[in-house]
């Protein structure tokens, strides 16, 4: 098999490490799956921990990132997902081993977790991790995309006031940052509010009905990233 030579350095602001080095957890939590499952079957999964890339870290690559995660206990395979946060495209790729060479496309930013399963019908979800792969140095990179924390994907609220919130990521820390909020009962086009600074907003909902909204976030050098659409259901 030809072996494909992956020179990789990763840069998490403001030192320098390899790429890949451990990082630490965003906060988000890997889940146990769907439980035990049948106790005559297979015992469920554990979650894998993740090690490399590192989390909220600069990679730089040559050919391909080379995805390193700890073996997690009663597990017989691995399927690891990477999105890029601008496009939203994903590739799944599933393996037997705790490590594997994905060939991404240069300057965007990317999340990645894996799924451990068995022969049972569990499984079992790591944390999600986020690296930006820039190919070249950059001094500047754009925010990671924000979160949406509240109202959820799709939740149903009352009508009256409704506190929009939500989380983002910059690598550069030290950043200033500003949020453009899009928010109607169409497509999420029309600015509810620009240049705000805070994570939370309290909106007025005057009507019944599904609303789309999104962020849009910018840093003090021009750079910007978009949350993607995310709706909620406004009933009386």
């Amino acid at each position: 098999m030809k072996k494909i030579l992956i020179i990789s350095l990763c840069v998490f602001f403001p030192l320098l490490i390899s790429c890949g080095g451990s990082g630490g957890d965003d906060g988000n939590n890997g889940g146990d799956g769907n439980g035990g499952g049948n106790p005559s079957g297979p015992v469920a999964p554990k979650p894998a921990t993740l090690s490399k890339p590192a989390n909220n870290s600069e990679c730089l690559e040559v050919d391909a990132v080379k995805f390193e995660w700890n073996k997690s206990d009663d597990t017989t395979s691995y399927t690891i997902v990477v999105k890029n946060l601008l496009n939203q495209a994903s590739i799944s790729q599933t393996t037997t081993s705790t490590n594997v060479e994905i060939t991404l496309t240069k300057g965007f930013p990317y999340s990645w977790y894996v799924i451990s399963t068995n022969t049972g019908t569990a499984t079992a979800t790591s944390a999600t991790w986020k690296f930006y792969l820039s190919g070249t140095p950059q001094k500047n990179h754009a925010p990671f995309p924000a979160e949406i924390i509240a109202p959820k994907p799709g939740e149903t609220v009352n009508l009256g006031t409704v506190q929009l919130s939500w989380s983002f990521i910059d690598i550069d820390s030290g950043d200033s940052h500003t949020f453009d909020i899009y928010l109607d009962k169409k497509d999420a086009s029309t600015v509810n509010v620009s240049n705000y600074t805070a994570t939370k907003k309290t909106v007025s909902i005057n009507d019944t009905g599904t609303y789309y909204w999104k962020v849009i976030t910018k840093d003090n050098h021009g750079a910007s990233s978009d949350s993607g659409v995310s709706t909620f259901v406004v009933i009386e």
